[in-house]
């Protein structure tokens, strides 16, 4: 607007001064000077309006630009013709060249004013749907670009006839007081400004639109400046082409500010692009991350995944889904065959019938089922998923839950073997948390309490009342204390069954910490032992009987002894008798008879002895006192020296422990196995008999029922004798087994036996190893300490 201002003062000038423009404002110039500036600065202006509305046009296909671009730049071709008369009247100032200067002026301003007044409102009559495509705004252009073009050679064919039509408009202007057609594009502009170009710039919004409305002063005031003007080159008339210059600047202002406009949006689009790819790569980043976890995830888990288009029956496989058909991953194009074919023949129809449903009724799905690896592995998977009805294809996962199955084919088989075992030993499993009041209870805790399973819920306080009267008091009190202690408890009880029964309970229970929080547990186990109970007493009974019936044999057995003992003096008194005072009264039959029944009563005699000597291990019950097997062997030796000298035998004593026990007993043991070995030798052979010992712990020590725990000494007798089989090697130590006959060997089969007896009275074994022929090893396992067995 402030370059509107200065013609204006201009005018105002030269009305209060009254001189003319070129001597006030424009300082003695040529009249024509100014003019022919500003003519040809709008030409220059218009022209590179126009080249860059096409420019603009070409590569944004903007249409609103492109019309003021054509308009304008078919003005700056008029303008051309216009300047061209204005240089070749220059000199004359006349009338004549008034009158032609202001018909082409207004004859270039008709055509600039109507053009923009029927361009505008034929681009407002288009609709949106016809600028879509560039092929239908390259009509619209083309169109546009003729009909102006059609216009500005009229306009040059009016130029072109100016003097005949300058004649014409004397008539007309003898006619008329006011020149009304010197208006006509001032109306047509108004009208342009008014109706059409708000509309205009409410639908193609834009900074080029907006600055259209700064382009109406000047072209109003220029025509209106143009209208005042009585002569050429006045003040008025430099004005007017002076604003109108101004006024072909506004458009080119405005398509360089809307590339400025372009090149900022296009730097912003640019900017939210870069902003756009930079997201656009970490989501791809994040999803090839994503990816990967996905991958490692189904390959952890053992997931493959698919899906199977119903249109194309065209599948797709996870990478993991190849592995768990035990195939390479990705090493073919999975078909509708390989599919079935790696299932198992006895569950295919299974699964097709779950898949065909999911279709039909466009639901989920779930199959377990096993299938068949290329190398004939069998393998239990599970496949699941659902039907997608908008992309019409079957979408699933499939586990490889073999293991998972067979650990739960296994635990179902040992949840029956033990509930099973619990029903065959009546023994009850359940568990009871601090955090909760309910305690669990296995089928078999129902069963031994008299209820079904599970058709009572039992909590801590409820379960009391199942205990007997008199033992619940005691229950509480070990149950209160193991809770305080937070320790492990056992406990005896009895219980009341719904039917009044009384059954008798033990308990065993452990104290568990909670891993997580302060809560504990209490994991437990109830046997029913009534019938152990009852079997207890009737086993005690029994043994009560028995050693009563024990003690009446031993005294029986003593009694007996004694008794027999004065009948076999007197016979063997008398037949000593008879064989020193009868010898010669009686024959050699008589002397035979004598002899046998002599030697039948001295068997009798050693018979009894060694009952004597067994119901005498068995009664006495003297306090065990350290032995040192040393001196207690050595001892056992010299007591055998006249027969170790008779027999030339020679033995080795390497024996240095020392146990708890009672010394003679202990002594017995060893006299009669070196006895025994003492006898029992070869024809033609000295007995060589060794005597070692050694310590192991009871875990080391190679019989049944030792303490692994405590320390055992092993004495190991060794012997070069006749030995035995060894299929006798246990029965040589019960009562009255000889192996030999009495003309063989004498003995009453009862030595090894009082040595069976005496060790076991010590918490330890004895046992032998023989081969016949060879010698025999007896080996005698005792306890350092007493109360350690």
């Amino acid at each position: 607007m402030l370059l509107c201002i200065a013609p204006l003062l201009s005018v105002i000038l030269s009305i209060l001064i009254g001189k003319a423009s070129q001597e006030v404002l424009f300082f003695n110039v040529k009249p024509n000077f100014y003019t022919s500036i500003w003519t040809t600065f709008g030409i220059a202006a218009a022209l590179f309006t126009g080249i860059l509305a096409m420019i603009d046009y070409t590569i944004r296909k903007e249409l609103t630009i492109t019309l003021f671009g054509i308009t304008l730049f078919i003005s700056a071709i008029l303008d051309v013709y216009y300047l061209l008369i204005l240089h070749e009247n220059s000199a004359n100032a006349q009338q004549g060249i008034s009158e032609t200067l202001y018909f082409i002026w207004w004859v270039n301003r008709l055509f600039y004013s109507l053009t923009l007044l029927v361009g505008t409102a034929v681009y407002l009559r288009i609709k949106s749907r016809n600028l879509r495509l560039p092929e239908q705004k390259s009509r619209i252009i083309w169109r546009t670009a003729v009909t102006s073009v059609i216009a500005g050679l009229t306009c040059v064919f009016i130029m072109a006839n100016t003097h005949t039509i300058l004649q014409r408009k004397l008539v007309l202007d003898q006619m008329a007081q006011i020149d009304l057609l010197s208006f006509l594009p001032l109306i047509f502009l108004f009208i342009w400004a008014v109706f059409y170009l708000p509309k205009f710039m409410h639908r193609f919004q834009g900074i080029f639109s907006k600055l259209l409305i700064l382009s109406i002063a000047p072209l109003f005031l220029a025509q209106l400046f143009m209208a005042l003007s009585t002569t050429a080159f006045d003040t008025y008339f430099n004005a007017a082409h002076y604003l109108r210059f101004i006024s072909y600047l506004v458009p080119l202002a405005g398509i360089i500010l809307n590339y400025v406009e372009t090149v900022r949006n296009e730097q912003r689009m640019i900017a939210k692009l870069d902003v756009e790819v930079k997201e656009k790569q970490a989501l791809t980043a994040n999803l090839l991350e994503r990816e990967g976890l996905l991958a490692n995830a189904e390959k952890i888990s053992k997931l493959g995944s698919w899906e199977l288009d119903i249109r194309t029956n065209a599948y797709k496989w996870s990478d993991e889904l190849y592995r768990i058909y035990g195939f390479e991953g990705n090493s073919f194009q999975p078909t509708h065959a390989i599919a079935q074919q790696v299932v198992a023949a006895e569950y295919s129809k299974k699964l097709n019938k779950e898949l065909s449903n999911a279709v039909k009724n466009k639901t989920s799905f779930a199959a377990e089922y096993q299938i068949v690896q290329p190398d004939g592995a069998k393998r239990y998977v599970l496949n699941q998923g659902y039907f997608s009805g908008k992309e019409n294809k079957l979408i699933g996962t499939i586990q490889d839950i073999t293991e998972l199955k067979e650990a739960t084919l296994k635990l179902r088989k040992n949840e029956t073997l033990l509930r099973e075992g619990e029903a065959v030993s009546h023994n009850g499993s359940w568990e009871w948390h601090s955090n909760q009041e309910h305690i669990f209870w296995s089928d078999e805790m129902f069963n031994i309490h008299g209820y079904l399973p599970h058709s009572t819920i039992v909590s801590l306080s409820s379960y009391f009342n199942f205990i007997h009267p008199e033992d619940a008091q005691g229950l509480r009190k070990i149950f209160a204390e193991s809770r305080k202690n937070k320790t492990s408890f056992k406990a005896s009880y009895r219980i009341v069954r719904p039917n009044g029964e009384v059954r008798y309970m033990s308990t065993t229970a452990k104290f568990k910490a909670d891993e997580v929080g302060n809560g504990y547990a209490y994991l437990g186990n109830t046997q029913d032992v009534t019938q152990l109970k009852e079997t207890q007493r009737k086993l005690e009974e029994k043994i009560n009987e028995l050693n009563v019936s024990n003690k009446d044999l031993e005294q029986f057995a003593y009694v007996a002894s004694h008794d027999l003992q004065e009948p076999l003096r007197k016979i063997r008194a008398f037949g000593d008798r008879l064989k020193s005072r009868f010898t010669e009264q009686i024959d050699e039959e008589g002397k035979d008879y004598i002899n046998r029944m002599q030697n039948a009563a001295e068997r009798m005699q050693t018979l009894i002895d060694d009952l004597l000597a067994f119901s005498k291990v068995t009664r006495q019950t003297k306090a065990f006192e350290p032995v040192d097997l040393n001196q207690l062997i050595s001892k056992v030796l010299h007591d055998l020296d006249y027969t170790i000298e008779n027999t030339h035998a020679k033995i080795s004593l390497s024996v240095h422990e020392k146990v708890e026990g009672i010394a003679p007993q202990l002594a017995q043991v060893f006299q009669n196995i070196i006895s025994n070995s003492l006898k029992f030798f070869k024809p033609d052979t000295h007995p060589q008999i060794d005597i070692t010992s050694q310590t192991l712990m009871g875990s080391n020590v190679p019989v049944t029922g030792a303490i692994a725990h405590i320390p055992y000494c092993i004495i190991k007798i060794t012997d070069n004798g006749i030995g035995f089989d060894e299929s006798y090697a246990g029965k040589i130590f019960d009562l009255f087994q000889r192996l030999h006959s009495r003309t063989e060997y004498k003995g009453t089969g009862i030595g090894l036996a009082i040595c069976k007896k005496i060790v076991e009275n010590h918490a330890g074994f004895i046992f032998a190893k023989s081969i016949e022929g060879e010698g025999a090893s007896f080996f005698i396992v005792l306890p350092l300490k007493s109360n350690a067995a």
